[in-house]
């Protein structure tokens, strides 16, 4: 991927320094020299036309260069972005840190695991619920932080096993159990408000879902049932019907 990708810069760079940079370039050079008189645009047209005509030794040398300059520019700018990215990922990893190392509260809550149970030592479809339900807590109250492969000590933990336990395992498939997840448990429309990202902390993969606030009543549903979730402290509970229309009423109904 990395390679088509700079292969793409390159052949980006190549036309823009042939099609951009030298018809440019010659047309202010014949404007100049004509003492700034006439109709740029018609020196313009005739660089693209003398580019199509002429492929002499000189003319396909001119190409040559002004080619190379554009190629330089191209990956000059890749470079560039590629710097600014590293850049801005690593002053996000701080403010992650920082997230983790100030504890669970009412907008930050840690899992060890998406699915792998650590005790009995295999899939658990219980801990997705509780990962689901955890969601639509923010979802119904601020928003949030929910951290997977974090223990409750704020210690990393990994994703390795739930990795392993997935039919596609690594970042990508483990994203697309979560988006599943919601979409089943909570609602598709939902997804758009859960946005995934990974980070490596001491060496260990460690999953952060930004979660924002939904404008209407977010529903887990469970064994035939929907239930509805708030943020409470640093826990989520379940409120009952009355508590949760009172709820709505006098939270998610002014929003």
């Amino acid at each position: 991927m990395k390679k088509r990708k700079v292969f793409a810069y390159i052949l980006i760079g190549l036309a823009f320094g042939l099609f951009v940079i030298q018809p440019l370039a010659i047309s202010l050079h014949m404007y100049d020299m004509q003492g700034d008189n006439g109709n740029w645009w018609k020196y313009l047209l005739a660089s693209y036309q003398q580019e199509v005509s002429s492929w002499d030794l000189d003319q396909a040398i001119i190409k040559l260069l002004f080619g190379l300059l554009g190629i330089a520019l191209a990956l000059m700018f890749m470079v560039r972005q590629k710097i600014f990215q590293l850049t801005t990922r690593r002053d996000r990893l701080e403010e992650i840190k920082e997230l983790i190392a100030a504890g669970e509260n009412q907008q930050v809550e840690f899992k060890s695991t998406l699915r792998w149970d650590l005790r009995q030592f295999k899939p658990n479809k219980a801990l997705e619920e509780v990962v689901a339900k955890t969601i639509a807590g923010f979802m119904n109250t601020q928003g949030g932080h929910l951290f997977i492969g974090i223990d409750d000590d704020g210690e990393p933990l990994g994703l390795i096993e739930d990795y392993r336990c997935l039919k596609k395992p690594g970042r990508d498939g483990f994203e697309q159990y979560i988006m599943q997840l919601v979409s089943t448990k909570l609602g598709t429309n939902y997804c758009a408000l859960v946005h995934v990202s990974f980070y490596q902390i001491e060496r260990l993969d460690v999953c952060h879902l930004e979660i924002k606030v939904a404008g209407t009543p977010v529903y887990m549903h469970k064994d035939d049932r929907s239930h509805f979730y708030i943020r409470t402290g640093n826990g989520t509970r379940e409120l009952d019907i009355p508590e949760a229309l009172n709820y709505i009423e006098e939270n998610l109904n002014s929003r």
